[in-house]
């Protein structure tokens, strides 16, 4: 007899069902509880198998396989159970229940490192707590988030309204300015004659005052249009604006003995309005803070910085102090006093507004007594958020009546 038939039945043995006499109602039970058994057992590999196929983020998959295969082969050893009934494989069942064993060893081998991990992790009430934790927190977050928009919403409509009373107050400003201004040519040209030295002095400081005003006046109402006003964006030749602000400057470079020196200049997109105001003031402030006795020299730079173009606005003027370096960009800051330099305050502030409407930023690199270079850059692409008038807010023309 070969060995194959030997595990189908070896000579000499008889099935379990003689040891129970054949009776019927003896083999129905254990028919009937090792194939229930073996049932159970076969059903719980196919919905680990259901569950892994649904849940592929799952840890652990290779103890799950071996847990499979060791409840799979449980259940065949309950199969051969009932067959053993009727024929004696004894051999053949041997060797699944080895197989089963050395599953199971292997499988109780795996598990006894994965013991800490499973323990480390989060149990359904913790994990509940947490998402509860989550939930608060997400929560919390939308509320700080909308009040950070209302008060973001009542910060633009506060200063949209600043910025209309600005324009508003500077544009009535004008009329009463004109008329002193008017009445004070008048005065000059008519009684200039009727008036002693100290009137005449007092007259002069009266026309002083009046254009001083005006020029104030003129500041504000630029500073409250960069964010009101609709910028005009089209392709600007720089090197044309900076010839028109040379030619607006012509008498300043003459009397001072300036020179104002650039060369090829880049096209960029840009409102070129804006622009020649950014280098009227930049240009004329490197002329103007000078050391007394000294011809003024500025100096006209650009070149390519990664999507975008740079520009420098170089003099050899009095320079400042590290310190000072962000203090100017501040409205109405002044490092000297009217007497030393004239100015209103307001050119830089109005000049970082501009520049940072078109999506830019600018710095000022100085030292005293070194000069001073504002460098300022110009992006390719348009602002991502429009820092135009929106809609429902008019702009501070639009107010005037």
């Amino acid at each position: 007899m070969s060995w194959i038939d030997s595990l189908f039945g070896p000579a000499g043995l008889m099935p379990h069902g003689v040891c129970f006499l054949m009776r019927s109602d003896l083999i129905a039970l254990h028919v009937i509880a090792d194939g229930l058994i073996a049932f159970a057992y076969f059903s719980i590999p196919v919905t680990l198998l259901h569950f892994a196929r649904k849940r592929k983020d799952i840890p652990f998959k290779h103890v799950l396989a071996l847990f499979a295969a060791f409840i799979l082969l449980c259940g065949m050893t309950h199969i051969f159970g009932i067959w053993t009934i009727w024929r004696p494989v004894y051999y053949l069942e041997g060797v699944v229940k080895i197989v089963t064993a050395i599953v199971s060893v292997v499988t109780a081998i795996v598990l006894i490192p994965l013991v800490p991990q499973a323990l480390s992790m989060r149990s359904h009430s913790e994990l509940e707590a947490i998402n509860r934790k989550l939930e608060a927190e997400v929560q919390r977050r939308a509320d700080a988030e909308l009040q950070l928009r209302r008060t973001v919403n009542k910060l633009t409509q506060s200063n949209a309204e600043l910025e209309r009373f600005a324009y508003i107050a500077s544009h009535d400003l004008q009329a009463p300015l004109r008329t002193i201004g008017s009445f004070t040519g008048l005065l000059g040209k008519r009684y200039s004659e009727s008036l002693d030295d100290g009137g005449r002095e007092y007259l002069e400081f009266i026309q002083h005052g009046v254009t001083d005003m005006r020029t104030l006046i003129n500041d504000l109402l630029e500073l409250s249009r960069v964010n009101s006003a609709e910028p005009k964006i089209e392709a600007v030749d720089t090197g044309d604006v900076v010839e028109h602000v040379v030619e607006q400057l012509h008498a300043d470079i003459e009397s001072s003995g300036a020179t104002v020196e650039f060369g090829e200049l880049p096209t960029v997109d840009a409102d070129a309005r804006s622009l020649q105001q950014v280098f009227l003031n930049l240009i004329g402030n490197g002329m103007k803070f000078q050391p007394e006795g000294q011809a003024p020299h500025v100096r006209v730079r650009a070149w390519r910085v990664g999507d975008g173009w740079q520009f420098s606005v170089q003099d050899n003027g009095i320079g400042m102090l590290p310190e000072d370096r962000d203090q100017i960009f501040l409205v109405f800051k002044r490092l000297h006093t009217a007497d030393e330099y004239p100015g209103t305050g307001i050119g830089l502030s109005l000049v970082q507004k501009l520049v940072q409407k078109r999506g830019g930023e600018i710095r000022v690199d100085s030292a005293p007594g070194q000069g001073s270079t504002f460098v300022f850059d110009i992006p390719d692409s348009l602002p991502e958020e429009s820092t135009l008038a929106t809609p429902g807010q008019a702009s501070p023309e639009a107010v005037l009546v």
